[in-house]
């Protein structure tokens, strides 16, 4: 990335200069009880709202810089807000995109830095629930758009801002996939998820894809005291009772060996060995409408989220799960004649993006333009995405997305949610070089 150096200094300067409004711009945003009104648990009309009220607080840091601002809902409540800063021609255009909505706070108890909305600012974080995931990556994009104003910049291709609803969910048709049937695509994307780990303000070019499935498994009640009958040597078996959980847990261990195995034999060169992973993490079983133990349990079910790897078709996957479930029931006579039910909910797709495009070598060079002399000098690390994001819908959508940006997935969802200032900073410092390079300078 050739650019003058005059010039990036200025506009690194504006950024320095911008560097506290930001940070209490942030804690505002995290003020705002964005929950996502469809996450399981929530009460819709209760919730709804607040991704809207974050998007308006967003829009109006968009009309300051002088964007074109379109503030628009799928659903009442549920705005997204788009800023288009109109390049003078000529040069590449560019998105970038992050998401309002958050997660539940869980329980307050456990914050211990404060309630889960306080927005609390300290010497080096901000804290509170969306500040990682991901307030802080979309108003870092936008202060970096205001500090290139402010620096006199007028660029030559159109930067598009993004801040849209439903990421949590999945619910792409009420925000990113939204704005591109709206018309708002680019040459190039960047979504500001957090980079990390394993690596703070990584270049991620590749996400794993995400499948929700429940294998069910039935079994036969009867009265607790004739639980010696389900297993013992010449107990009276499934004449009498089988519990489900015995044989839940049968299926449990043999999706466990699968995982190991996927552990030894799925790769990827952006991912740790054995991150590909078939994750249990719902059970229920007992008697159906009575969960007490007195009876002999007639289900089990089990919740399972699978990453799996960037360039399987998920089809596959599936077929090698159901596969796997079969041949582990025909080791037991009761699930022989009562197979388990495997049911699929969720297909979150996977993205990946040749770390070698322009754009993730132009996010590569404006990083180590704009934090040289900062813990974050050099070139940046290339990741693939430990989870999920809104890129996959972009790329789907036909603009070319990958992700950069501050803060940590192990904090995000996670009690004591916190962004690290410096490190908002540093990426709002690379969306403004970024820019500069990708789009042109008129």
């Amino acid at each position: 990335m050739t650019l003058e150096p005059g010039l990036c200094e200025t506009v690194l300067a504006r950024v320095d200069a911008l560097a506290r409004e930001l940070v209490e711009t942030l804690s505002k945003a995290v003020q705002i009880e964005s929950v996502n009104p469809k996450y399981p648990g929530q009460a819709y009309d209760e919730v709804v709202g607040g991704e809207g009220a974050v998007a308006k607080l967003v829009a109006e840091v968009y009309r300051g810089i002088g964007c074109e601002v379109d503030l628009f809902a799928i659903e009442p409540g549920r705005e997204n807000a788009v800023g288009v800063l109109r390049g003078a021609g000529g040069g590449r255009s560019l998105i970038y995109n992050g998401h309002t909505d958050v997660v539940p706070p869980g329980d307050p108890v456990n914050w211990h830095s404060g309630s889960p909305f306080s927005g609390r600012i300290d010497r080096d974080r901000v804290w509170g629930r969306g500040s990682t995931d991901m307030k802080g990556g979309v108003l870092a994009q936008a202060f970096a758009a205001r500090a290139l104003g402010e620096a006199g910049v007028r660029l030559s291709g159109d930067l598009i801002l993004e801040a849209v609803v439903g990421e949590e969910v999945m619910d792409h048709e009420c925000g990113v996939t939204a704005t591109v049937r709206r018309g708002y695509v680019a040459d190039a994307a960047v979504v500001s998820e957090p980079s990390s780990p394993p690596d703070p303000l990584a270049v991620v070019p590749a996400s794993p894809g995400l499948l929700w499935f429940s294998v069910t498994v039935p079994g036969k009640a009867s009265h607790a005291s004739m639980r010696a009958h389900t297993f013992r040597a010449g107990g009276l078996g499934a004449a009498v009772a089988v519990n489900a959980i015995d044989k839940g847990v049968d299926i449990y261990l043999a999706l466990r060996r699968l995982e190991d195995e996927w552990g030894q034999t799925k790769r990827h060169p952006l991912f740790p060995p054995g991150h590909f992973t078939i994750h249990p993490g719902v059970v229920t079983g007992g008697p159906k409408g009575v969960l007490v133990p007195f009876f002999i349990s007639d289900f089990m079910t089990l919740e399972y989220c699978c990453w799996y790897h960037p360039d399987e078709d998920p089809e596959d996957v599936k077929r090698e799960i159901e596969e796997h479930v079969h041949r582990a029931a025909q080791l037991d006579p009761w699930l022989r004649e009562h197979p388990p039910v495997v049911e699929w909910k969720l297909n979150w797709p996977a993205f990946s993006v040749d770390p070698e495009h322009p754009i993730c070598i132009a996010v590569g060079d404006a990083h180590e333009l704009a934090v040289a002399g900062t813990r974050f000098a050099g070139r940046p690390a290339v990741n693939g995405f430990a989870a999920v994001e809104d890129v996959s819908f972009l790329n789907l959508g036909g603009v070319t997305a990958i992700s950069y940006g501050p803060g940590d997935l192990r904090v995000a969802h996670a009690d004591d949610e916190y962004i690290l200032i410096d490190e908002l900073v540093a990426a709002c410092k690379t969306y403004a070089i970024l820019a500069l390079g990708w789009c042109g300078v008129a």
